[in-house]
């Protein structure tokens, strides 16, 4: 009994001297089980405002092409569209004198003119004359600018089918002049934006719009396919022998563009075709 003692004393001995070893942590103690074990809240961070220099630009604010250069590419396209203008047509020399020679000796009064060139889209006449009387007795009014080859058609068909023909519908009464609506003016055909130029744009056409004489009402030219009048028939005696001395008749009412007005022109076609309506 004695010997168990003294070795349990012993043992409680060694166990006091003794020390934890150095590299054991010691336990802490347990946190109060009254205690928010919850993580504390930190505060809300507000994100730093971004530089000024990186500020993103917002939809609206994108670049938006001018409206100037979206109109510059509107016309360099519609330019490629356009077919190429002709240049001017110089006159035949021996061609324009035989010209004005007939053109004096069916008694016309006109002058010669500087050359019309430079003008956009191909207008111009190389050797234009200045037409203020068709034939003796007869004037175009107001004068106009037209070719030679122009003038010499129309002062033909003056003499040979107006004056005859409005002798026999209209004995009584005399044609004075003829209303000039359009000669030389650099256009497209039917004033268009694009496409074709005009005859008009070359000196090669000429407009009427009305006749007149020494008593009476001038004669208007309008549709007149219906009208059982003698100035009715007289309207389409003329114009249908224009296409005897023009390569072109367009008589009112034989388009949206020609209502008010007969147009003629001396415009060549291949085999020599005509075009009358």
């Amino acid at each position: 009994m004695h010997h168990r003692i003294l070795i349990l004393a012993s043992s409680l001995l060694l166990i006091a001297a003794s020390e934890p070893p150095q590299d054991v942590p010691v336990p802490l103690p347990k946190p109060d089980q009254h205690e928010d074990t919850k993580p504390e809240k930190k505060p809300e961070e507000k994100p730093a405002p971004a530089p000024a220099e990186a500020t993103v630009p917002k939809p609206e604010e994108k670049p938006i092409t001018p409206p100037a250069a979206d109109e510059n590419k509107k016309d360099v396209e519609k330019k490629a569209e356009e077919p190429a203008p002709e240049p001017v047509k110089e006159e035949n020399p021996e061609e324009l004198k035989a010209c004005l020679s007939d053109l004096k000796q069916l008694g016309a009064e006109f002058r010669e003119i500087s050359p019309i060139k430079g003008e956009e889209n191909g207008c111009g006449i190389a050797s234009p004359i200045e037409i203020s009387t068709i034939i003796p007795g007869i004037k175009l009014e107001p004068k106009g600018t037209v070719r030679c080859e122009t003038a010499l058609a129309l002062a033909r068909w003056t003499k040979d089918i107006i004056v005859p023909t409005a002798k026999i519908a209209m004995p009584d009464r005399n044609v004075t002049a003829l209303n000039n609506a359009s000669t030389y003016i650099c256009r497209n055909r039917n004033s268009a934006e694009t496409g074709k130029i005009s005859e008009h744009a070359k000196g090669s056409a000429v407009d009427i719009a009305t006749l007149a004489f020494d008593k009476g009402e001038p004669l208007v030219m309008k549709p007149r396919d219906e009208d059982g009048t003698v100035e009715g028939a007289f309207q389409r005696t003329i114009t249908t022998a224009a296409c005897l001395f023009f390569r072109t008749v367009l008589s009112p009412g034989s388009d949206a563009t020609h209502q008010d007005h007969l147009h003629l022109d001396v415009l060549e076609r291949k085999g020599g075709y005509l075009y009358c309506r």
